[in-house]
């Protein structure tokens, strides 16, 4: 095969990594290992960012090795590299979050075949090219290895899932391995039929699992109330339940409520509106978008309860599933 084939096929290989290094940027991927496996960071840096970059500077390297063989074993180096680094992730996948993500899968099936590539390329040189020597051979194979053993030493070490990530929007048992999501919109009708069930079920639920009510806008107005209710959820733990349904009321009849409208129906829980960070709210509305995408949540009211060890789940649609008894019978199912 000539030299010209193989390169052809390199360049195949790591446009489809790069391809598939920013489609990791949307929610294309919905599976729960997707979710988890892009949480995670490489030196606080967004894994997204690093394999984009990573396929950005391989591709202008490839480039440059065709008219410069010098930078062929800078190249060769940087697969080995990024080949250790894939093996952590697989690793990951497999042993931590235990769930499988397509697109990291294939990210590293790109590296792994570019690695077997160069390594056909090198044993089958055509007629005229100076072939290695026996200890050429071994000391460019060490000199691999390395690479590839420090690849995975670099990432074992520096890809970390950010603990504590953000604001702390949860509630009820923090040490419960069951978790209740719960999906609502301030415009939906059905949502303010269904709290004064989940308002009578919250007593018990918060002695038995760790609770997180999700921002789920169906109406583009409800979005006016996420800033307060995040806020509420992260400085008025002990009032939410009262300042959840203070909310509701108001959105009743004002789809575009000012501060003033808010600080008025708080006011007589005795709350003063704190305001958190854009970027804190930026942050947990992107959260909250991949909880959806995750369990696959497309309408509200949902609530999702599952077993953060077992990862079994239960899902309750709507006014006729959401009820007490249906609610706390999920929560022990799944203990």
């Amino acid at each position: 095969m000539s030299r010209r084939i193989f390169t052809i096929i390199s360049f195949i290989l790591a446009t489809a990594g790069l391809v598939l290094a920013v489609l990791s940027w949307t929610d294309l991927c919905s599976f729960s290992g997707c979710t988890e496996a892009h949480e995670y960071r490489f030196f606080g840096i967004s894994l997204q960012l690093v394999g984009t970059l990573y396929f950005c500077i391989l591709i202008a390297t490839m480039l440059i090795s065709t008219r410069c063989d010098k930078i062929k074993l800078p190249l060769h180096l940087m697969l080995a590299g990024g080949a250790g680094a894939e093996a952590v992730m697989i690793h990951l996948q497999k042993n931590v979050i235990q769930a499988w993500c397509p697109l990291c899968l294939g990210i590293a099936a790109s590296v792994f075949l570019l690695c077997l590539v160069k390594v056909i390329a090198s044993t089958t040189a055509p007629k005229g090219d100076t072939v290695m020597n026996k200890k050429q051979f071994i000391s460019k194979f060490m000199l691999l290895t390395v690479a590839a053993i420090a690849g995975f030493a670099v990432s074992f070490v520096g890809i970390k899932k950010p603990e504590a990530a953000g604001i702390d929007t949860a509630l009820g048992k923090y040490s419960s391995k069951v978790e209740v999501y719960i999906f609502s919109d301030w415009l939906c009708p059905i949502c303010v039929k269904v709290e004064p069930i989940i308002e009578e079920a919250y007593k018990s639920l918060e002695k038995k699992a760790k609770l997180h009510f999700i921002d789920k806008p169906v109406h583009k107005e409800s979005m006016n109330f996420v800033p307060y209710h995040l806020s509420f959820l992260v400085n008025e733990k002990p009032k939410y339940i009262a300042l959840r349904k203070a909310l509701f009321e108001l959105a009743k009849t004002n789809k575009n409520p000012s501060l003033t409208d808010v600080q008025a129906v708080i006011s007589p829980l005795g709350v003063t509106y704190k305001q958190l960070s854009f970027m804190d709210v930026s942050q947990t509305m992107a959260q909250s978008q991949a909880l959806s995408t995750e369990y696959k949540v497309t309408g509200t009211p949902t609530i999702v309860i599952v077993n953060s060890v077992s990862k079994k789940s239960k899902t309750l649609v709507g006014s006729k599933d959401i009820t007490a008894e249906n609610l706390l019978k999920a929560v022990k199912s799944l203990e």
